[in-house]
């Protein structure tokens, strides 16, 4: 196999390929999996994720209503819309404040 990779990856030949869709069918099949995988450890840490309120955050931060529209403005803080609330990720508050953990 590893000869056959290095001959494509070199392009030192002209290689071609019967598949029939059994075999196609499979290698979908594995592709969706790997896929589903990756993304439920992906969604099980969005699912870890805290969200603050605006008030949360200008309280722990000790910044006012103006300072929070301008840091989502230039990017430092990011609001997230949830449905029709402004929220703000715990993890980003860690990271300006500089702490590991908030409670």
């Amino acid at each position: 196999m590893n000869n056959l990779l290095s001959i494509i990856q070199n392009e030192k030949a002209n290689i071609r390929f019967e598949v029939n869709g059994e075999d196609l069918l499979l290698f979908s099949n594995d592709l969706i999996n790997r896929a589903k995988n990756e993304l439920s450890v992906e969604i099980a840490e969005a699912r870890k994720e805290r969200y603050l309120t605006k008030a949360e955050v200008m309280e722990l931060c000790d910044v006012c209503d103006a300072t929070l529209w301008h840091w989502n403005r230039k990017g430092y803080l990011k609001a997230v819309k949830i449905g029709n609330k402004v929220k703000y990720r715990l993890s980003d508050i860690q990271i300006i404040l500089g702490e590991k953990s908030v409670k």
